[in-house]
């Protein structure tokens, strides 16, 4: 039996639709009645527009040539990024109804390299810890993760083959796990976000959702970007449990210690990478820097509407209040320390297997899960892919975590697609 268009890869698609075998006007529509026939259940959606995507699939539908690399692929775009067709609330009652007069930097990009606007998909207040509406396609009583919910939640239930995600702590990788997909967060910096809500200017960093590592290389391709195929030659792993192996549950641990024998298996050279115990401060470190630059950023919505503000939010600016010029400063210090330690890691290692979470998506929507994981990583500014393996047991999604050197994303992807395959 054939697929359904909506359960493609993107790169699948796009070769189809080369190929004159897939319409892009079709796969709009196999996402418009799968989002019908779920959004009802996993609330991954703020708004849709199905006439825009329509009409603009048929226009290029009457192409002759594919107009980029994400030539008719629909998109997800997170609630705190600007289109001028939808609204932009952020997931606050503050900017309810609040349209943007143009699209982001980031949207504009994809759209001139083919890709439809499919809608704006739920975040969490201002990207920040209180929860949103959606819930885990896989198990409706779980979390999907945050807060880059709705595009995790839209690609693992095949509402939309790609979707954009923001991380100022855990923010993609996280939900990529939680959802069983494939998901990016690129070297800080790597794209403009202009036209994106920031939180803190110093750690927001723009990210991906896919279904397979080969996407990547697609949404990379529409950046100008031209990452390598996977490599004929096995990479050299670092396997880094890393300072906090113990709050990972055992079988997450089993997990990961599964996939490094399956890569051993394969070739790959792995060996342990133990984080230096000065790390331990790190976790503090995003803290103070995410809190201290979010009561900035947040300063009028804190003045305006002070009884808008979650519960969470308001007590995580009181705690940036208390932030000294002193304590960041310290931060500074402590992350150029660790860097210096990743750039002698990156003369033994092409890659580092990480955890991304603790263990599965934890129950329950009001807590999108812990990213112990992955705020060094933010921190940091690494480049950084979440690959689905395994399952736990409550049948949920785990992932492994791959961490590149800094603006050699291209090479990670390729990594990654390497990876995959030996997992899959």
């Amino acid at each position: 039996m054939a697929k359904s268009p909506n359960t493609l890869s993107a790169a699948d698609a796009v070769q189809r639709m080369a190929d004159k075998r897939l319409k892009a006007r079709d796969l709009v529509e196999a996402c418009l009645d799968r989002i019908e026939a779920r959004e009802g259940q996993v609330h991954a959606w703020e708004a849709l527009d199905a006439d825009g995507a329509r009409k603009r699939a048929d226009m290029l539908d009457k192409r002759a040539k594919p107009v980029g690399p994400l030539h008719g692929i629909p998109l997800a775009v997170k609630d705190i990024i600007d289109t001028r067709a939808m609204t932009t609330e952020c997931g606050s009652p503050i900017y309810r109804g609040r349209k943007a007069k143009k699209d982001a930097a980031c949207v504009a990009q994809l759209v001139q390299a083919g890709a439809i606007v499919l809608g704006k998909s739920v975040t969490t207040e201002f990207a920040g810890a209180h929860a949103g509406k959606t819930h885990n396609p896989h198990n409706l009583r779980h979390t999907p993760g945050g807060s880059s919910s709705g595009s995790a939640a839209a690609v693992a239930d095949f509402m939309a083959p790609i979707g954009y995600g923001t991380q100022t702590s855990g923010s993609v990788i996280r939900p990529g796990a939680f959802n069983g997909i494939v998901a990016y967060k690129g070297t800080y910096g790597w794209a403009d976000l202009t036209g994106v809500k920031t939180y803190a200017k110093s750690l927001d960093t723009l990210g991906f959702f896919a279904r397979e590592a080969n996407d990547l290389a697609l949404i990379r391709a529409a950046y100008g970007h031209a990452p390598a195929d996977p490599p004929a030659q096995a990479p050299r792993i670092g396997f880094c449990r890393t300072r906090w192996w113990d709050q990972a549950e055992r079988y997450n641990q089993k997990n990961m210690e599964a996939a490094v024998k399956m890569l051993r298996a394969a070739g790959a050279k792995v060996s342990t990478w133990e984080m230096p115990e000065s790390w331990d401060a790190l976790i503090t470190a995003h803290n103070r820097v995410m809190t201290k630059e979010a009561t900035f950023h947040y300063g009028p919505e804190r003045k305006r509407f002070p009884h808008l503000l979650s519960p969470s939010l308001a007590q995580s600016l009181e705690f940036g209040d208390t932030v000294t010029p002193a304590q960041l400063a310290d931060a500074k210090k402590r992350k150029e320390r660790a860097l210096a330690d990743l750039a002698k890691a990156w003369e033994r290692f092409d890659i580092l297997l990480v955890p991304t979470a603790r263990g599965e998506a934890p129950a329950g929507l009001g807590y999108t899960g812990d990213p112990i994981f992955n705020r060094y990583w933010t921190l940091l500014g690494s480049p950084c892919v979440a690959l689905p393996v395994g399952t736990g047991p409550f049948g949920l999604p785990l992932s492994v975590q791959l961490v590149g050197p800094h603006d050699d994303d291209d090479q990670l992807v390729s990594w990654a697609r390497w990876v995959e395959q030996r997992l899959s």
